[in-house]
C-alpha cells in the first residue's frame, strides 16, 4: 500500500524507513494516526516472521495457503512457499521499488511502483520490469491477465489491454481530484472513487463514465491517503478512507458511515454481506454484520500495517513497516 511520512513519537523509531518508499512525493503536510498501544495486541493473529535487514514491507500477497510474495520497501519481491514462516528474494525481480501487488490468478501477478510495473506469468517466481506513462502512480488494479487499470495522483486513471505493455488515459482529471481508486466487478463493469468525493461508474469498460455520486468523502489535503473500494455487486459497496468506512447498498447513489475513524492506510476486504475486515494504520477491525459493529481483530504497537491479503475469511496475511509477516491462525 502506499503511504506517506508520519509523525507520531511512538512511531518515531520507523519513519525513516518510509522516507524511501511510499513516500509523500508532493511535499504535503504528515499526517499523524491514532496512538498505537504500548504493547501489541495480536488476537487472533501471529508474528510469524520478521526480516530486520530490510527497509520494511510495502504490500503482500499470496496465491494459495502456501505460496506467497511481498515487495520489500528498500525493493525487490520476495517469495514464501510455507505460508510466510520463511521468504527468499527473488534474483529476477528488480531493485526498484513497488508499492502495490495484484494477482489476477494463481500466475498472473502485478507490482506497482510510482513509475514502472513488474509482471509475472508464473506466480511471482520470475518477473519482467515496464515502465508506466506517468510519475506518481497510486494503485493499480486488473480484471484478467490482459486488461487492467492503474490511477496516478495527479494524472487520471490508465487502462491497459496488453498485460502492461502499452496504456491508454480513460479517466481524466479535473484540478479537484487528488486520487483515484478503482474496482471492476468484470471486464466491462467498474467504479472509479476521486479524491474529489465523486464516485463513477462504466458499463463499456471505461470507454465511457457516468457519475453516480458527488461528494461522498472529500480528500482536503494536497496529497492523498491510500484507500480502497470494493463492490459486492451491483449495489453492495464498501470504500475506506480517511473518512472511515463508508457503505453504499444502491449502487453508489447514496452512502453511510459503518465506521466513523480512517486512517492513512485504509484497507477494506469483505467476503459477502456480513464479514469483512479494515485495516486502518496500526488496527486491523472486523465485522460479521456487514459493517453495523467492528472489533478489534489486531492491534500494533511501535509499529504501522502496510498491506493485508486474504485468501478466504479465516486465512490472510498483513505486513508492517519494520518488515513483520502476520498471519491469522483461525
Amino acid at each position: 500500500m502506499r503511504t506517506y511520512l508520519i509523525q507520531s513519537s511512538i512511531l518515531s523509531s520507523f519513519i525513516l524507513l518510509f522516507s524511501c518508499s511510499k513516500s509523500n512525493n508532493n511535499g504535503s503536510a504528515p499526517v499523524t494516526p491514532t496512538p498505537a498501544p504500548k504493547v501489541d495486541s495480536l488476537f487472533s493473529w501471529q508474528k510469524i516472521t520478521t526480516e530486520s535487514s530490510l527497509q520494511g514491507i510495502n504490500d503482500i500477497w499470496f496465491t494459495s495457503a502456501a505460496k506467497g510474495n511481498y515487495a520489500a520497501a528498500g525493493g525487490n519481491i520476495y517469495q514464501s512457499l510455507d505460508s510466510g514462516k520463511s521468504w527468499s528474494k527473488n534474483p529476477n525481480s528488480s531493485s526498484a521499488i513497488m508499492d502495490n501487488l495484484f494477482f489476477v490468478d494463481n500466475n498472473y501477478g502485478f507490482a506497482q511502483g510510482s513509475t514502472q510495473l513488474q509482471v509475472t506469468q508464473d506466480g511471482g517466481n520470475t518477473w519482467s520490469l515496464q515502465t508506466l506513462p506517468t510519475s506518481n502512480a497510486l494503485n493499480i488494479f486488473f480484471s484478467n491477465p490482459s486488461t487492467g487499470y492503474y490511477s496516478d495522483i495527479a494524472a487520471g486513471v490508465y487502462k491497459t489491454v496488453d498485460t502492461g505493455k502499452t496504456w491508454t488515459q480513460v479517466y481524466h482529471p479535473t484540478q479537484t481530484r487528488v486520487g483515484y481508486y478503482a474496482y471492476f466487478l468484470n471486464d466491462n463493469n467498474g467504479y472509479i472513487f476521486a479524491g474529489d468525493g465523486s464516485l463513477s461508474k462504466t458499463a463499456d469498460g471505461a470507454s465511457s463514465w457516468q457519475q453516480v455520486a458527488q461528494g461522498i468523502a472529500i480528500n482536503n489535503s494536497n496529497g492523498p491517503s491510500f484507500n480502497a473500494l470494493q463492490f459486492l455487486d451491483s449495489l453492495t459497496g464498501y470504500y475506506s478512507s480517511q473518512n472511515g468506512v463508508l457503505k453504499t447498498t444502491d449502487g453508489g447513489v447514496s452512502w453511510t458511515s459503518v465506521y466513523p475513524t480512517g486512517g492513512f492506510v485504509n484497507v477494506i476486504k469483505f467476503f459477502g454481506v456480513n464479514t469483512g475486515y479494515y485495516k486502518s494504520d496500526s488496527v486491523i477491525y472486523k465485522t460479521t454484520n456487514g459493517g453495523q459493529s467492528w472489533t478489534t481483530s489486531c492491534k500494533l504497537a511501535g509499529d504501522f500495517l502496510t498491506g493485508m491479503y486474504f485468501i478466504d475469511s479465516t486465512t490472510g496475511w498483513a505486513c508492517t513497516g519494520k518488515g513483520y509477516v502476520l498471519r491469522l491462525t483461525h
